[in-house]
This record gives structure tokens, sequence and C-alpha cells, in this order.
């Protein structure tokens, strides 16, 4: 910092005192002058003179509104007397100092808002690093446990152990055969619906199967089956069928009677594949025929039926008895038809060996005719 004008004039005085005494000294080395030598109005005391320089001096340097060089350092007192004495205003006009301050203002607020984007672009460049780095972080993770994984599933879900139960047609191995499933596969690596699937379409009596999974390694398939109830001709052969009219397997005519198997004739069947439900040719023919066979199910008459016409659904019709014939026409009331059935069979009039049809198409006059040359199939 600059000193004050007090020490600076202090240090100017020494200096030409200093410079003063050098010139009297050197003075005093001359031989004194002559009376000629005197200059006139010179002949007072140095001291004097001196000190009236050094006052004019001051003077002028006080007039002037210059400060003097500043240097590095100050003293105590020249910090304390700087407070004391005010700075000198700029004598310059406001015309020619306002562009200054407003460049100043200007560059300040540049370099400041030059601060603030730095300041972004360095906090921006942070926050994309530390993204990155938690990306990176969460693809390694998720990449070891998928490794992990893998690792499990191929060392530990290995199937060591199948069990099969309910099954009496068939055996064990027969079932775990037809299911695709064998040890050392994997305990995932099937699909239950497609195992089930092909179990019932090789193992036809088979009517569903659970398969339940045991980690780390059992695999058990619990088995229900169904026993053949209808029989029916398809395509000039003749085949049993379950209780859902599904396909079973082949049967004679004779096996059939024997085993006490109602025969179906059926409308016209588009599909008919051992393992699998019929497929009718008439979207609807499944619907009446299904009604129809529950209702006699249900009846009292479910027992002493050995055959059931359907293939027409205005003209139904069935053996009782070995010695009836039951005219039902459509499916209309057709519960309330196989009781009134059962009832006119009770009749005492039933108790020959005479063959009979009983005309149950209208429910108000229901009729019987005697015919032993009644052809019952």
């Amino acid at each position: 910092m600059g000193r004050s004008a007090d020490a600076y004039y202090a240090e100017k005085l020494e200096r030409l005192l200093q410079l003063q005494a050098a010139q009297r000294e050197k003075k005093t080395q001359l031989p004194p002058p002559g009376p000629s030598s005197r200059i006139p109005g010179k002949d007072k005391p140095a001291g004097s003179a001196d000190r009236a320089y050094y006052e004019a001096f001051r003077s002028r340097m006080r007039q002037t509104p210059t400060s003097p060089p500043h240097t590095k350092t100050r003293s105590a007192s020249a910090v304390g007397q700087s407070k004391e004495t005010p700075r000198p205003r700029d004598s310059r006009p406001d015309s020619l100092k306002r562009p200054a301050v407003q460049r100043r203002r200007k560059d300040v607020l540049l370099e400041e808002k030059k601060r603030v984007e730095a300041y972004k672009r360095a906090a921006q460049g942070r926050r994309k690093r530390k993204a990155r780095e938690i990306l990176l972080s969460a693809v390694l993770v998720f990449g070891v446990f998928i490794v992990l994984c893998v690792v499990t599933y191929q060392l530990l879900f290995v199937i060591r152990k199948l069990d099969v139960t309910g099954s009496t047609r068939y055996t064990a191995e027969e079932v775990l055969a037809a299911s695709g499933v064998d040890l050392g596969d994997h305990l995932y690596s099937f699909s239950s619906r497609v195992a089930q699937e092909v179990i019932m379409l090789h193992c036809p009596y088979v009517a569903s199967v659970d398969v339940q999974r045991t980690p780390p390694g059992t695999i058990a398939f619990s088995v229900e089956e169904e026993a053949a109830v209808y029989y029916a001709d398809f395509y000039g052969e003749l085949w049993e069928l379950s209780p859902s009219l599904r396909v079973l397997d082949p049967i004679s005519e004779t096996d059939a009677k024997e085993r006490g198997l109602m025969k179906l004739k059926l409308p016209g069947i588009q599909e008919a594949i051992s393992g699998k439900k019929l497929v009718f040719f008439d979207g609807n023919s499944e619907e009446y025929v299904e009604t129809v066979l529950d209702a006699l199910g249900d009846s009292e008459l479910a027992g002493r039926v050995a055959m059931v016409d359907l293939r027409s659904p205005y003209n139904i019709s069935m053996s009782c008895d070995g010695k009836y014939k039951l005219l039902f026409g459509n499916t209309d009331a057709v519960e309330t038809k196989l009781r009134l059935a059962a009832a006119v069979l009770e009749d005492t009039l039933f108790e020959s060996d005479n063959k009979a049809s009983v005309d149950l198409t209208d429910l108000s006059a229901t009729s019987v005719i005697i015919d032993n040359q009644l052809d019952l199939e």
C-alpha cells in the first residue's frame, strides 16, 4: 500500500538536507572568497534559506492532487493517517467516468457469468459421471445375478425323482414315458400343460393330470382316470367313449354288451381321435347330445337303456330293457319325458315279454303300441 503525504514529504526533506550538508562540506574545503566574490543578497544564513525552500516545496506538493508512489508495505502510523485523510476525488466529468464504470460493470458481470456457466458445466459433468457409474454398477450387478441364476439352475434344479399316483390302468413307467420327462432333465424345462395333454393322448383313460414340482429335483404326476360308459361306430369301427365323450380304445360289439356299455348313434362326426373329445360337424349337435345324455344319467332309466339314437335333434329315441322303444321327438322337456317313461313302464301291462313302443313326443297324449316285430336297433 502507498505511504501518506507527510511521510513522503519527510523523506524528501531528509534527502534534501543531506544533499545540502554535502554541498556545504564541499564549499568549506575551498578557499574563502574575497570581497569581490560575494554576491549581493546572498549573505543570509544557510539554514533559513533551506527552511524557506522546504516550505515552498511542501506547499506546491499539497496543491498537486497526486498521491506519492506506493510501496509494498505501510507502517501503522501511516495506516492511521490514511484513514483520517480522505481520498482525492476523481476530477473528471461524469460523461467521461460513466462509460468506464459501465465497462467495468460489464466486465464483472461477464466474468461472473463465465464462472456460473463453468460451475454448471462442472456440475452437469459430475452428474453424468455419477449416472454412468450407477448404470455401470447396475449392469454389473444384474449380470452377476444372471450368471448366478444360470449356474444355480444348471447345478441344483435337476430332476432326481419322479412319482406317479392315482393310475390303475397304466403303470408308472407308461405314464412317465408318455409325459416325455426323464431323470436328469431340468425341473422347469417342460410345460405342465403340454405334459398333461401328451399323457392324456397316449393314455386315453386318463381324464386329468396334476403336475407338481418340488425343488430342488422332484416331479409328481397325480393322475385321475375315467371309465368307458358309451360306445359308438366311427368309420366302420367301434370305439369306447367316456362320459365326457372322449374317444378311448377300440372295442367289439360283444365286449361292449358284456360290459353293459350304452350304444350311441351320433350325428355327423368331424374328428374322432383317441384321447381327445369328439368333434361334430355341426356345432349345435354337441349341445343337444350332451343335454340328452346328462338327463338320462340322472333319471331312473340310466341303467336300463341300451341304445340312444341322437342322429337327429327332432327324432330322438331310446331302447329300454331290451323290448321297449321310447320315442322322445325333440329335446324339449327331456327330463319330464324320462320321468314319464319310467312311470309308464311300471304298469303291469309291461310285465310280459311283448315288445312295445312308447310315444312321448306329446306329453298330453302319451301312447303305447305293442309290436313284437319292433326293431330296437
